[in-house]
This record gives structure tokens, C-alpha cells and sequence, in this order.
């Protein structure tokens, strides 16, 4: 099952993209759903050629989108609305700092994304529970982590072997329950 933040953090950036205020209304005066009439149009007033053009952009993308696809957009609009304020500050900075990110390092991780989701299920939840394990270790132990993991990204590919086979051998000597 998804987890419904993972999704709605996916979904983010397409509510960006056609933007929220615009569910199924026409632009221009009350456009923005839950408003009044005349506080719509004062806010419709406020906005700059350039505002109102790409809101009248964001309605056009919205109006073309299949009714499946506005069910599930309208179905994350209602889960964003229902975040605390501290967890949907969350989401707003990491979209900011997404949208900063030069494009390699999107490329990088969009590729990361794809090797996760493609992930089976079963083995998504184990890497989710060590990850929670992780970041339950005091910060001393993080560190200690840390530094083994940059010492041995450093080895070359021929020690990384041995100390694989070594680690194997431990392994297989000292079976999982038993008394070493």
C-alpha cells in the first residue's frame, strides 16, 4: 500500500504545475473555490497580466486533464488540506529545494526514485523499517555509521570483495540466533 504522504509529496509538483485554485471553475472573477464572489473577484483584480495569464494557463492544462486524473488530483488536494501546518512546511521547503536543483542532480535522482518504485513491495517496507533504525541511533552512533560507510566507499573494488567474503564467512561461522 502507498504510503498517502509519499504520494501526496509525488503529487506536489503537479499541483504545482496546474495549480490548485482553479478546480474545475472558468478563470477570472470567482475562480477560487471556497471564496466569496466578491472576494474572488478583488483577489482576481490584485494580480498581474502575468499572474492572471498563468492562471488562465493552469485552468486550460486542468480542463485537459482526463477526469480520473482530476479525481486523484482532487483526492491529494484534499490530503494536502488536511496536513499540520509543520508537515506541509516540510513538503513546501524540499519542493523549493527540488526546484533549485540543477538538472543533473534531478536526472540522479528521478533515476533513484525509478530504481526504488520498482523496488517489490516487501523490500521497500525492510529498507523503510532500517532506515526508521537508523535514524532512531543516538547522533554519536550515526556518526561512527557514517564514517565506516565513507571508509568504505574509499576501498577499491578488490578489497570491497574480501571484505565481503570475510564478512560472509563470519556470517556463515556465527548463524543468526546463535551464540558466537
Amino acid at each position: 500500500m502507498k504510503h498517502p504522504l509519499r504520494s501526496l509529496a509525488s503529487a506536489l509538483l503537479l499541483l504545482w504545475w496546474f495549480g490548485p485554485p482553479a478546480w474545475g471553475q472558468a478563470p477570472g472573477a470567482g475562480a477560487f473555490a471556497g471564496e466569496e464572489e466578491h472576494k474572488a473577484e478583488e483577489r482576481w483584480q490584485r494580480l498581474s497580466p502575468d499572474e492572471k495569464r498563468e492562471l488562465e494557463q493552469r485552468y486550460e492544462r486542468w480542463k485537459s486533464l482526463a477526469s480520473d486524473e482530476k479525481a486523484a488530483l482532487r483526492k491529494k488536494l484534499e490530503l494536502w488540506r488536511q496536513l499540520p501546518p509543520e508537515e506541509k512546511e516540510r513538503i513546501r521547503a524540499n519542493f523549493e529545494r527540488w526546484r533549485h536543483l540543477p538538472p543533473e542532480e534531478k536526472q540522479r535522482l528521478r533515476a533513484r526514485w525509478r530504481r526504488w518504485r520498482e523496488l517489490p513491495p516487501e523490500k521497500r517496507e525492510a529498507l523503510r523499517r532500517r532506515f526508521e533504525e537508523l535514524r532512531a541511533l543516538p547522533p554519536e552512533e550515526r556518526r561512527q555509521l557514517r564514517k565506516k560507510l565513507t571508509e568504505r566507499r574509499a576501498l577499491t573494488a578488490e578489497e570491497k570483495r574480501a571484505l565481503r567474503q570475510e564478512l560472509k564467512e563470519k556470517i556463515e561461522q556465527h548463524p543468526k540466533g546463535a551464540e558466537p
